[in-house]
């Protein structure tokens, strides 16, 4: 098995997080890991962010098989009390069908530092297995659904989809010319 990762390319609709600048984040706010300079910061309860994201990394030709994706994202809790996130995956299918794998909802605790939280690997789109295609019309989202007393904050530096596959087969014929094996 291998992995890529799908990092945000654009925001989709309006941000409810702000950005380390004051403004609405945007998704350049969490498509690295550096938190002391980049992040998208929730103060209140149920704020929301959601992304597109970009083209897949690695050719669909060299992919066998989708095993599974997952969300993940890079969080660090400022204030008193526990907080909640919920990680989501939501778009539309190669088939024009729904993606929605339901919502995984993650207990983040006052850690002074930034931690790192997954979503369930989820091994369908929704009704069927993964293909290519789908990852086009992938989107992940991210919702603060706790806020202790209005005087939490949550703030993600990093929020991305990891793709795990199965690679495709080699092809005997490139290998034995590259080799110049003879069959």
């Amino acid at each position: 098995m291998a992995t890529f990762i799908m990092l945000p390319n654009a925001t989709v609709g309006t941000s409810d997080f702000t950005g380390n600048g004051g403004s609405s984040a945007v998704y350049s706010d969490v498509d690295n890991d550096n938190g002391a300079t980049q992040y998208a910061q929730a103060a209140s309860a149920n704020d929301t962010m959601t992304f597109e994201l970009a083209s897949p990394s690695v050719a669909e030709e060299d992919i066998g098989s989708i095993d599974s994706v997952q969300v993940k994202a890079s969080v660090d809790k400022f204030g008193l009390g526990n907080g909640q996130m919920k990680l989501s995956m939501l778009g539309t299918d190669a088939d024009g069908a729904t993606i929605s794998n339901g919502t995984n909802t993650i207990a983040v605790p006052f850690s002074g530092g930034y931690a790192n939280y997954s979503g369930a690997a989820e091994t369908t789109p929704n009704s069927g297995d993964w293909v290519y295609g789908d990852l086009a019309g992938l989107q992940i989202k991210a919702i603060n659904s706790f806020n202790y007393r209005g005087i939490s904050r949550l703030r993600i530096s990093y929020f991305y989809a990891e793709v795990t596959y199965t690679e495709a087969a080699a092809d005997v014929t490139d290998n034995a010319t590259f080799f110049g094996a003879n069959f």
